[in-house]
């Protein structure tokens, strides 16, 4: 046997393979779709994300549930309209509620009919910091803090103002001017609670209105008074406590406290571990917050250990790279994208190997049904010329119409590109099956040259049974794998590429 007859054998078996391949790929994408394998392999794996190792905790499952249930999620489950596809979506949901019966596994969509396939990282980061209320929570931190910043320093010149009151009697003007002060803090306010301006933005206002009421203070001062040097030495240390930096709380402070806060109602014992060391001013914010609003502060700390402990690594990743609490929050929707992104490229790897397993069963279940030995597909090859000549040529003329058919603009993607081949190359096989007879199937020549072949074998059936067992491999490895084969093989063969090609 020379090296031309051996490359036609390869050639053939290639084709083979690549024909095959693509009924199992499509058999395999109906059960996907049928069986929403991508779907509940995506919430299982968003499950993992957010709660570890307690995934089967029905608390945290209902978590996850209500993530889905969400606006942003829910929008990107486009459900079957009109009367055909619902049909067809019935059945679906027909023959995966039998699946998990006879199973006995969960319905990972809970009281849902179906999920997303598909959720972009941007969607995932803002759904889920929507649910926990980080925006609403840091707002609100935010404007306690503002308030606190305000309240404290009005206090004090509130003092100062009752002292120059007792020393220098009732003076008009001033409670006039601090009255003024008073509106002017509370539209600082009002301008940040709307976000007109930011925590720094407001804090620099209050800063700037009052040191200009002790500036008007120290000039409505009588020169001849006897206290007012008294009250002028008293004055840069009031300017000096006005401006003094009031540095901004941090996303992560505030988890922690929150989460540090549930700890001490469930184990008083390790408050004093000494993990969290936060300002007691910050603490004051999140007990006053408590009050106010606990519904966000239940919400955080009832989250599953796993996403708390995540979530105070990202907040700090956040902390490191933005300099306000408005651009930590910004920050950490992108630090919550990245880490979704890291963790579906590693679910994405295992849905591959446990699609890579199924698709090995369905290739060695479509090779027992069709009778696609390989053993014997290479004997009938290396006997028969003309059918060896023959699948070499529809081959060829495949590869080539395939190749120009699917000539890609320049600004197509390589996975478009991929798509439009292999749908050009299924045409192209169906044109070809009408042409020429494969060495498969059970029909007379072929199981009578398989039993004369089969008595050369001391225990019956093994070697068919090792024949099938390789196709099943072989079609396991996809319809991509065999179409770029069969293209390098051709090659070697001496047929070469297109002219345009070479260039």
């Amino acid at each position: 046997m020379n090296l031309p007859v051996v490359i036609e054998i390869a050639i053939g078996l290639v084709f083979i393979y690549l024909t095959l391949s693509l009924l199992t790929s499509e058999i395999q994408e109906l059960i996907a779709i049928l069986l929403q394998w991508r779907a509940e392999h995506l919430k299982k794996s968003i499950e993992n994300l957010l709660t570890g190792e307690n995934v089967d905790d029905p608390l945290h499952q209902k978590f996850v549930d209500e993530l889905y249930d969400s606006p942003l999620l829910r929008s990107l489950n486009q459900e079957a309209k009109g009367l055909f596809a619902n049909a067809f979506r019935q059945i679906t949901h027909t023959l995966s509620h039998f699946y998990h019966l006879t199973t006995g596994t969960r319905n990972i969509f809970g009281q849902q009919r179906s999920a997303p396939s598909y959720i972009p990282a941007e969607t995932f980061s803002v759904a889920l910091l929507q649910k926990l209320n980080i925006e609403k929570l840091s707002q609100k931190v935010g404007e306690l803090t503002a308030r606190k910043f305000s309240e404290e320093r009005l206090l004090f010149l509130q003092n100062i103002l009752n002292d120059l009151r007792n020393s220098l009697g009732d003076n008009a003007l001033l409670e006039s001017e601090f009255k003024h002060l008073q509106v002017c803090l509370q539209e600082s306010m009002d301008d940040f609670i709307s976000g007109r301006v930011t925590l720094s933005g407001n804090i620099k206002q209050v800063s700037n209105q009052l040191i200009q009421f002790i500036n008007n203070t120290e000039t409505l001062l009588e020169n001849d008074h006897p206290c007012q040097e008294i009250i002028r030495k008293r004055l840069p240390y009031v300017k000096q406590m006005i401006l003094r930096q009031q540095p901004e709380p941090t996303v992560t402070e505030v988890l922690r406290l929150i989460f540090e806060k549930d700890i001490s109602e469930q184990d008083m014992s390790e408050k004093n571990t000494g993990i969290f060391n936060s300002s007691p001013c910050l603490k004051k914010i999140i007990d006053r917050l408590d009050q106010e609003s606990p519904e966000l502060i239940k919400q955080i700390s009832d989250l599953p250990e796993h996403l708390k402990q995540n979530l105070l690594s990202l907040a700090e990743q956040s902390r490191l790279k933005a300099e306000s609490l408005e651009a930590e929050v910004r920050q950490l929707e992108t630090e919550v994208a990245n880490w979704f992104d890291q963790s579906m490229e590693r679910a994405s790897g295992v849905y591959r190997r446990n699609a890579k397993g199924v698709a090995l069963l369905i290739g060695l279940l479509v090779a027992l049904l069709i009778n696609a030995d390989t053993l014997h597909m290479m004997s009938r090859l290396s006997k028969d010329t003309l059918l060896r000549e023959t699948i070499a040529q529809t081959a060829d003329q495949t590869v080539q119409t395939a190749t120009v058919s699917s000539n890609p603009s320049p600004d197509q993607a390589a996975a478009n590109l991929t798509g439009a081949k292999l749908a050009t190359v299924k045409n192209a096989v169906n044109k070809a099956l009408d042409e020429i007879p494969l060495p498969i199937g059970w029909d007379t020549i072929n199981t009578q040259e398989q039993k004369i072949a089969d008595r050369q074998w001391s225990i019956p059936f093994l070697r068919r049974a090792i024949g099938w067992g390789i196709t099943g491999v072989a079609l396991s490895m996809g319809a991509s794998f065999w179409y770029d084969l069969l293209q390098r093989v051709i090659q070697v063969r001496g047929t070469g590429g297109r002219p345009s090609e070479k260039s």
